[in-house]
């Protein structure tokens, strides 16, 4: 009977007659494998009539919990299993019975990552399972012999009935007579129908039973052909290629029972069987208690909570003087609140992880050893976590919460909290590093993890992999993925598709037609599991009884196979070490301020009320300036213009997509500065939550005090709801609880549409809490006053930490420029592997060279401290062994210049100098073929076999061929005198190396060529509003928020032009403002204290330099 979705249309199924559980289904958690989310698979179940559904996902549980929540949804009943990889290559299904069985899988699949790969794979070696390991984690399992790549079924199929029959006999003495089915199925491939004859033969011979399964890789027919795609996407192979890997045909859909049970009429028991196994699946991922956060080990004498209030008392006394009467009371309150919630162990076991990245910081010789935590922590809280005075105290936070009048609410209520609360820390990128290693170490790679990310399918991405499945050329791919926004959705691909000319008429043909339909089924799919930025798992007992882990991709790291949803979810404790490069830049800055003053400077201590500081904000002087230097923010700072810390709270806050959705940030500043005086609240009852923010809900903490004041949940509701609306499946869960808050505002007299909306400020996008705004704005703020005050230190850590922030290295050159910083080139006797102070100058450093890696730069320095200062480029190679391509990169970025002019450096003649190995051995001629040392053709004569490949080695790169004869002419007479390089060609050439220009600015040698109305960055402010102007630069930077206006900042020798590019217009000139050099015309627009140039018309530069990239669409 045909399939009701084989027809298309939505699947709606006979009658169900006989009963049928699917336990062999793959959702697109098998990466590359399975074609269907895992609602997409659990909705057609249901439709289908099929009340118990298994997820077996290939080598992997990283979709497990969100299958068995969403399943509960549903009316599903949820099965986890998984089908594993042996290290033979073969399938073996297995589904947990009960508690004890999910462990064994967990643990079997640890092993199959985990254990001494043996299997390669396309990309690299690919999980494998040792199947003896299975006899000792058989307990709970049960075990399905797998499919058409089961090592039974193949046995079978080759003919090998006697090894088919050991090998069941086997699994069944593992796993018991009970818990070993042979696994028939019948997708309609050859060889089906008589592999499930002779299994079936096998099972009554041997008294196992059989199941059957379809082997499900997608939820409906139509999906084979992306089912198709990603087969060949993982065998990085087009479709044409991928014949004997793809499946067969397209019967690998969830069917539905009574397809079923037609497909098996001659095996009923192999249906019945299903039932009976998913009756047996008892065991519930999303009510079993699986982890628990390790205890912390105190002081004899002492409880948890006395050691920790020990421990902050001393502090206090350090800090303050002594514990002041505000200080006493809020540790009673705080102490009281943890030890309700069973918490100070908890904080104790942040407070130990810092206590190790001291360690880190003292091996590493930046702090001197026994200094006290609370002093130059290693690390800075963020989030709500730093309202505690607690983490204050003991060193997980830099912000006095009684400074700033910060409550607990958020992170520490008094009412049920339904979990432990999240404190997250910030770290310098070396201490981060190194500490992650050491948790590792201390408490073991089974009870410290960090947490898994899936990586998902965006649009560039989609469009590279498909296309290159379909076979579509390479080039056209190449190109279309560099001309659609990056920032666009995968479902927008049509009408990019239709914006570019060249793409325009090709969105109509077959193939490439299918390459926007399998896109828009491809968008969202997970593509592989990578590393979160920084969440790490500490548990008290092994992890791998309840999530499978494996290696990281970055050696000496291992994760979970779960996301943060998902630990979360499993009741996980997630502490985030991330790496904060400003605190390195930071912590640089003010080492080298101290060796150039010997001074020490405690921003701690700094004036937080410099009206000097907060004027470099007014006028978006932020190039650099830790949170404050996006375009929006740049934007926005004028407009809010913050005096204290509390209004730079309110600046790092307000540019988040969750104040924007209803116009929140413009609301703000007009009602702050008073041409808004009349506003007033949705209701009286906002007041609580809101009234600090002139109505607008700016915080987290905000939205969870508006559902209790309003909506009179608890704060723990309030926190959930919060929670469940940034989650990925929002829009299931949005229902529940708009229902509880719209009933619970009418019980406080909350008219309907009032309560509607208020409601609608609860969205789900991404809002600081407020406890972080304040930490981050004290950040921003001693970053702004570094600049200010020491530019120099200040550029130094700036270029030493990149990649880092919204902007390339020629933009922060110009900036450093305009702060009386010059950016010098490297130098082969000056430069350190980093960029240095050089006489009051920044000088780059090797590392900033392309091409030039870690090593090489090491080789230099040591070669220069061992034995001086280099004399010339052929010193510089015999010293250092340093050729080839570092070396021409090196050249080009003007390393040598300080010893000999580039034409000549570049000359065979400077290079062969080297070959003047000890002894007064005369020099070999050598035949001029061409100016480069690349191009040269060397004949050597035959009588030192050591000096020939001497000369080899240090990069005349062609060995002679058997005994030539040597020309015996002097090398200078056959070489091609040289012309000095051009200023173009030597700009061009850093541009390439460095990624700047340190001499000047690109637009400086491009202007004379430009119309003489294009008004310099400088002088835009001097126009009025609304008067017509024309600029031309360099861009540095592409936003567009949402699918709102397109925003692009310019730079010219002079500064920055912020231009604003409407979407209608933004339509029209989309193909040239994708250029590297921009010429607009348009108005000049001043609102508010910001200024924009609003772009009517993009011009084309006629230019051939494609050397600076900008930072596009963040």
């Amino acid at each position: 009977m045909a399939s009701p979705t084989g027809r298309g249309g939505k699947s709606e199924g006979p009658p169900v007659t006989t009963p049928y559980a699917e336990l062999h289904c793959h959702s697109n958690y098998s990466f590359k494998e399975g074609s269907s989310h895992t609602s997409e698979l659990l909705i057609e179940a249901q439709a289908l009539g099929i009340r118990a559904l298994a997820i077996t996902d290939h080598d992997n549980l990283c979709g497990v919990m969100e299958f068995a929540q969403a399943a509960k949804g549903v009316g599903i009943k949820p099965i986890i299993g998984v089908e594993v990889t042996l290290k033979s290559g073969h399938h073996l299904t297995l589904l947990a019975e009960n508690a004890e069985g999910y462990r064994n899988i967990s643990m079997l699949t640890t092993r199959a990552h985990m254990d001494p790969p043996e299997r390669p794979g396309p990309k690299g070696v690919l999980p494998a399972l040792d199947p003896a390991l299975l006899k000792d984690h058989a307990a709970g399992v049960i075990c399905l012999s797998g499919c058409r790549h089961g090592e039974i079924s193949e046995l079978v199929l080759k003919g090998d009935l006697v090894e088919a029959r050991r090998l069941a006999t086997r699994y069944r003495d593992w796993f018991g007579a009970d818990n070993f089915f042979l696994e028939l199925q019948q997708n309609l491939v050859l060889d089906d129908t008589e592999r499930n004859r002779l299994m079936a033969g096998i099972g009554a011979d041997l008294g196992i039973p059989v199941v059957a399964t379809n082997n499900v890789h997608y939820h409906v027919r139509e999906r084979s052909h992306l089912n198709d795609v990603l087969v060949a996407i993982q065998h990085n192979k087009s479709l044409e290629e991928t014949h004997r890997e793809r499946r067969a045909n397209d019967q690998f859909y969830l069917k539905s029972p009574s397809e079923m049970a037609a497909l098996f009429a001659a095996y009923p028991e192999a249906i019945a069987n299903t039932v009976r196994i998913a009756d047996r699946c008892g065991f519930d991922l999303t009510s079993a208690k699986v982890y628990d956060f390790p205890d912390y080990d105190v002081p004899e004498g002492h409880t948890q909570t006395s050691w920790l209030r020990q421990l902050c008392e001393e502090s206090a006394v350090r800090k303050y003087g002594e514990v002041t009467e505000p200080v006493r009371m809020r540790l009673d309150e705080e102490m009281a609140l943890l030890e309700k919630h069973n918490l100070a162990g908890f904080v104790l076991q942040y407070y130990d992880i810092i206590r190790i990245a001291r360690e880190v910081q003292e091996d590493l010789g930046l702090v001197e050893p026994g200094l006290p935590l609370e002093e130059n922590p290693p690390g800075r809280g963020r989030g709500s976590s730093v309202a505690m005075l607690v983490g204050y105290l003991i060193g997980l936070s830099h912000i006095d919460p009684l400074e700033f009048g910060l409550t607990l609410d958020r992170f520490l209520p008094d009412a049920d909290m339904g979990g432990p609360p999240d404190i997250d820390l910030d770290f310098p990128r070396d201490i981060r590093e190194k500490l992650i290693l050491r948790v590792h170490e201390r408490w073991g790679n089974d009870r410290a993890v960090l947490t898994g990310m899936i990586s998902t399918y965006r649009i560039k991405g989609a469009i590279r992999d498909i296309g290159k499945a379909l076979g579509l050329p390479e080039d056209d791919l190449g190109k279309l993925t560099k001309r659609v926004d990056g920032h666009a959705g995968v479902r927008d691909l049509p009408a990019e598709m239709r914006s570019l000319p060249e793409y325009r008429d090709r969105a109509d043909l077959p193939l490439w037609q299918d390459l926007v339909r399998l896109a828009l089924q491809l968008g969202g799919f997970p593509k592989y599991l990578a590393q979160h930025p920084g969440g790490m798992i500490l548990s008290a007992r092994p992890l791998s009884e309840t999530v499978p882990l494996q290696r990281s991709a970055i050696d000496g790291r291992y994760i979970c196979q779960w996301d943060k949803d998902s630990a979360d979810d499993a009741g996980f404790v997630k502490i985030d070490f991330l790496a904060l490069g400003a605190l390195s830049q930071m912590n640089e800055a003010l080492r080298l301020i101290e060796q150039r003053t010997e001074e020490r400077v405690d921003l701690s201590r700094i004036d937080f009320e410099d009206p000097g500081v907060y004027a470099t904000l007014h006028r978006s002087d932020t190039v650099g300036v830790f949170q404050v230097e996006s375009a929006a923010q740049m934007q926005t700072t004028p407009r809010i213009r913050p005096k204290n810390l509390f209004e730079m709270a309110w600046q790092v806050g307000a540019v988040r997509p969750g104040v924007g959705v209803n116009d929140g940030v413009s609301m703000l500043i007009r009602r702050h500065t008073g041409r808004e005086p009349d506003w007033d609240y949705d209701h009286p009852l906002e007041e609580a939550a809101l009234g600090r923010t002139y109505g607008v809900p700016l915080y987290q903490d905000q939205l969870m005090e508006l559902a209790v004041h309003v909506g009179g949940f608890t704060p723990a509701e309030g926190d959930r709801m919060r929670r469940a609306f940034s989650r990925r499946n929002r829009a299931e869960l949005i229902p529940f609880w708009r229902e509880k808050f719209m009933s619970g505002a009418l019980a406080k007299g909350v008219p309907p549409e009032a309560a509607e909306k208020i409601f609608s400020k609860f969205h789900g996008e991404f809002q600081f809490p407020e406890a972080h705004a304040f930490a981050f704005g004290i950040t921003a703020y001693q970053m702004a006053w570094m600049k200010r005050y020491y530019p120099l230190e200040f550029f130094v850590g700036l270029f030493n930490q990149q990649p880092m922030g919204f902007y390339n290295l020629e933009t922060l050159k110009e900036d450093a420029r305009r702060h009386g910083v010059q950016v010098l080139n490297p130098d082969v006797n000056r430069s350190g592997k980093l960029s240095v102070i050089d006489d009051e100058r920044l000088r780059l450093g090797f590392a900033h060279v392309t091409s030039v890696r870690s090593a090489t730069a090491d080789q230099v320095l040591v070669a220069r401290d061992s034995d001086g200062p280099f004399t010339s480029v052929s010193d510089f190679m015999a010293r250092t062994g340093v050729r080839h391509e570092p070396l021409d990169r090196l050249v080009d970025a003007g390393t040598f210049d300080s010893l000999v002019s580039r034409a000549v450096a570049t000359s065979a003649p400077a290079l062969v100098g080297v070959l003047e190995v000890p002894g007064p051995v005369p020099l070999p001629s050598m035949p001029a073929i061409s100016p480069t040392v690349r191009e040269q053709r060397t004949v050597w004569t035959p009588s030192d076999e050591r000096r020939r490949e001497t000369k080899w080695e240090v990069g005349l790169r062609y060995r002679p061929v058997g005994r030539q004869l040597a020309f015996e002419l002097p090398v200078e007479q056959d070489m091609v005198a040289l012309p000095e390089a051009s200023e173009w060609d030597v700009m061009k050439g850093e541009y390439e190396t460095l990624g700047l220009y340190p001499r000047a600015h690109l637009m400086e040698k491009l202007r004379p060529h430009l119309p003489p109305d294009i008004v310099r960055s400088a002088d835009i402010r001097d126009l009025k509003d609304g008067a017509p102007i024309r600029v031309a630069g360099v861009v540095i930077r592409r936003q567009r928020p949402l699918a709102k206006a397109v925003f692009i900042t310019l730079e010219d020798e002079t500064g920055h032009a912020p231009l604003v590019i409407w979407p209608d217009v933004y339509d029209r000139v989309k193909r040239l403002a994708r250029e590297a050099i921009l010429l607009c015309s348009g108005t000049v627009s001043h609102r508010e204290g910001t200024l924009n140039v609003v772009v009517k018309t993009v011009h084309p530069v006629p230019t051939d330099v494609n050397m600076l990239k900008s930072k596009d669409w963040g």
